[in-house]
């Protein structure tokens, strides 16, 4: 937050009403910005206000009242306020006002839309929607981010850093392990997803993540919002539990089998469903994923 300091000029503006409250330096009451910043360290001897002076110190009976201009930035500075109403007691209180996503200054703040105007804005990725979407969990969410940007410390990218750990993938302990023997070529991963994946699908669906992401511009999935909704939630719980049982096999020594960890992720996956009720239009997710999954798991 620090580092955006500079900035709060550009967001925040005060709207000079009674002079009371604004400070004549180090507001943004004018266009030209905070005065201590245009006119400089020796503005206030040159207009002999103190720093600490307010809009309404610069005004005597009435009307402005500033000594004679000793530099071009005060001179411009003077220019500038005889054509701004000085404040008056009548008017009421200085009001702040913040920049919103359109450019213009209200009263109103929002985080959002100042973060729009913070970020630097990039391409759209292809899996975005298969991480951000109303019904994500937002922990399965964070791990789906990762593993789509690849930055999970699997334990290839460990040894790349210099670490002297295994490579030996935990849940299957058959081949090394990386982001893409994790999700899901290894035997283990694989047979947790085919079994959600495939039945969902009314398919056999891929078992490699550079395959899956493209799985869902297909007319299968991306014409029926009810497959769209449980497929990217069934991927974000398998790969969040995935991970979360690759941790504690490493760190823990506790392993889960296979048909447990299929339950976990089944009760999960119930439970979240079990949130969005049914519409008009719609039957439950939970009514379409139990229509999906006529084998009990």
């Amino acid at each position: 937050m620090l580092q955006l300091k500079h900035m709060l000029p550009t967001f925040l503006k005060c709207e000079v009403r009674n002079g009371l409250d604004a400070s004549f330096w180090w507001d943004s009451w004018t266009s030209l910005g905070p005065l201590m910043d245009f006119v400089g360290q020796s503005g206030p001897r040159m207009l002999r206000l103190r720093l600490d002076a307010k809009v309404g110190d610069a005004v005597r009976s009435g009307e402005w009242y500033l000594p004679n201009a000793r530099s071009d930035r005060v001179q411009e500075l003077q220019i500038l306020l005889t054509a701004t109403p000085p404040p008056e007691i009548a008017r009421g209180a200085d009001t702040y006002l913040w920049r919103n996503a359109a450019g213009n200054y209200a009263k109103k703040f929002s985080s959002r839309g100042t973060w729009e105007q913070l970020r630097t804005r990039s391409a759209q990725v292809p899996w975005s929607k298969i991480v951000w979407f109303r019904e994500a969990i937002p922990r399965a969410s964070f791990i789906m981010w990762l593993v789509c940007l690849g930055r999970l410390p699997t334990r290839d990218r460990l040894i790349g850093w210099g670490m002297t750990v295994p490579d030996l993938c935990p849940l299957c302990l058959a081949a090394a392990e990386s982001h893409s023997h994790l999700f899901f070529s290894c035997t283990f991963s694989e047979a947790l997803w085919q079994a959600f994946a495939t039945p969902m699908c009314g398919q056999i669906a891929p078992s490699n993540l550079a395959d899956i992401i493209p799985l869902f511009q297909l007319p299968l999935i991306s014409s029926r919002s009810q497959v769209q909704v449980c497929m990217k939630l069934l991927l974000q719980v398998v790969s969040y539990s995935l991970w979360r049982e690759r941790n504690a096999r490493i760190f823990t020594a506790i392993s889960t089998p296979l048909h447990a960890l299929k339950r976990m992720v089944d009760r999960t996956l119930r439970d979240r469903l079990l949130s969005f009720p049914a519409t008009d239009s719609h039957p439950s997710l939970l009514e379409f994923y139990f229509g999906c999954m006529s084998h009990p798991i």
